[in-house]
């Protein structure tokens, strides 16, 4: 009878180990658009693969919205981030189909997800915003990037200004890219319905060049 009881106290273990196992390994089903070699960022304990997914699929929305007829990211960027500081950004006009796959592929992730003071939805206690400052190219900027992820102060408020100075190397630098690409991009989006009519109306001419 002891036997019997402890078998099926194993049983019932190992079918709950299993289904938790499961349900902590569910993602979201989709294709991955930009398949690469080359690894655009690297931090430990992040999900790479989806990460670089993340931020060349919002590198294409951004091209093929802000700079249609000749792909230029610096400017694609310059603009975009202006508009995302300054709460302009069209995203129901500039979100991809695939982009909106990824952000429920991201959001599988519930530690990378918060709600700061001032609305804004990244979780900067994650350690991909660690690794990002310990890599961002422009000295100023990584530090003032690192010392706000550090002292947990990091905002808009408090980095906008800095930010909006050095779009021009956002193409280069891919972790500050991908910083770019979750607080201003995904993160903005991560509870809009990206409905066209519950967006700020612009002119046709808005974000393009002139």
């Amino acid at each position: 009878m002891k036997f019997k009881l402890a078998l099926l106290t194993l049983c019932l273990c190992f079918l709950n180990c299993k289904k938790e196992s499961k349900t902590q390994s569910q993602t979201v089903d989709f294709d991955y658009k930009f398949p690469s070699v080359e690894k655009l960022v690297d931090c430990e304990g992040v999900d790479t693969s989806l990460l670089q997914e993340a931020l060349q699929s919002f590198e294409e929305d951004l091209a093929n919205y802000y700079t249609p007829e000749r792909p230029i990211l610096s400017r694609a960027y310059s603009l975009f981030t202006s508009q995302a500081i300054s709460n302009k950004a069209d995203y129901s006009k500039i979100v991809s189909d695939h982009s909106k796959k990824v952000l429920e592929a991201l959001k599988q992730d519930k530690s990378l997800w918060t709600t700061n003071p001032d609305g804004s939805k990244v979780n900067f206690s994650h350690p991909v915003f660690k690794c990002i400052g310990d890599h961002i190219k422009d000295e100023p900027l990584q530090k003032t990037f690192s010392a706000l992820i550090a002292t947990n102060s990091m905002s808009l408020r408090m980095f906008g200004d800095q930010l909006k100075r050095k779009t021009f190397g956002m193409k280069d630098d891919k972790y500050l890219a991908t910083y770019v690409a979750l607080d201003l991009y995904y993160g903005k989006i991560y509870e809009k319905s990206l409905n066209p009519q519950t967006e700020i109306e612009h002119s046709e001419n808005d974000g393009h060049d002139h």
